[in-house]
């Protein structure tokens, strides 16, 4: 038997005993789909609070807060030093008076500011305002902004952006534990289906070993098998998955307006390659661990 003849013939094995094992079959499928359908709409919802959390900070105002009595000269020399870094797109510089402004908008407020001014002097620090590039830019300009002997301090919302981040990691850490926990469910009944099919196949197995078959000729048809299992779930998964996003973003849309969802079609690829290699990968590992034993089970009496 040549190489293509050999492959249809597997392949021709591996069909047979999907159809000889039809509920199971199905059983097998639907779980691997539901398991993975969690896994990605988890995966999703990560994702898109990832992607917030990002857009949040490149829009957010990164505010430095400048010494008291900073010399006006020095003020310019660090605006001309941060316009320089590749994370600032935009920096505006804020004097004390007009802080005072934007501070008391109220005009009987802005009354007794004036007065309070007139008494003591402006008390208000002179401010740097900057817009970054990119939310991955932030960590690296408060590095650099710390380098400054003048910045006492860095304003940037730091308050929302921890709990999102810790919305973010616990959003990950429930994606490892529905992996985990789903995976072995997955693989369980992928096991359970190969040996019924083991079981059911018993005779001709035993038929093959006595003319001469290996036994990686006999446990080819089974990890296929497994593989065709893990790619009808992974695909039936991904079918639900990408039809129903876009209605469920429609719904958040409304339910929650301030939240944007803008995971982008190359994204959505990934992801879409992650679970199908993921159903891939629990097929096969199913398959292969039924068939550890294949010599012993196919010699019994």
């Amino acid at each position: 038997m040549d190489f293509f003849g050999t492959i249809n013939f597997f392949l021709a094995e591996a069909l047979t005993n999907i159809r000889r094992a039809g509920v199971m079959t199905l059983i097998t499928v639907s779980t691997i789909g539901i398991a993975l359908l969690m896994m990605g709409s988890f995966l999703l919802a990560t994702m898109n609070v990832e992607s917030f959390l990002v857009k949040m900070q490149a829009e957010a105002m990164v505010t430095a807060f400048l010494a008291p009595n900073t010399p006006i000269e020095s003020i310019r020399n660090i605006k001309m030093l941060i316009t320089q870094m590749d994370e600032v797109t935009q920096i505006i510089e804020v004097t004390p008076d007009e802080a005072a402004k934007e501070l008391f908008q109220n005009p009987e407020d802005q009354k007794l500011l004036e007065i309070g001014i007139a008494n003591r002097g402006n008390p208000l620090p002179s401010t740097l305002r900057m817009k970054i590039r990119s939310g991955y830019d932030l960590d690296s300009l408060l590095k650099k902004l710390k380098s400054f002997a003048q910045i006492e301090s860095v304003s940037y919302g730091e308050e929302a952006f921890r709990q999102f981040q810790g919305l973010s990691e616990l959003l990950w850490i429930g994606s490892l534990l529905v992996i985990l926990f789903l995976g072995l469910a997955s693989l369980f009944i992928v096991f359970n289906t190969i040996k019924l099919t083991l079981s059911m196949r018993r005779e001709e197995i035993i038929i093959m070993r006595l003319v001469g078959a290996t036994n990686w000729f006999i446990r080819w048809p089974f990890v296929i098998e497994g593989a065709i299992h893990g790619m009808l779930g992974s695909l039936l998964s991904l079918l639900v998955l990408l039809i129903s996003y876009k209605f469920i973003l429609a719904r958040l849309s409304i339910l929650v307006p301030f939240f944007t969802f803008d995971i982008d079609a190359p994204q959505l690829m990934k992801l879409s390659v992650k679970l199908f290699m993921m159903g891939l990968i629990l097929g096969i590992s199913g398959s292969l661990l039924s068939l550890r034993d294949l010599q012993s089970f196919s010699r019994r009496d």
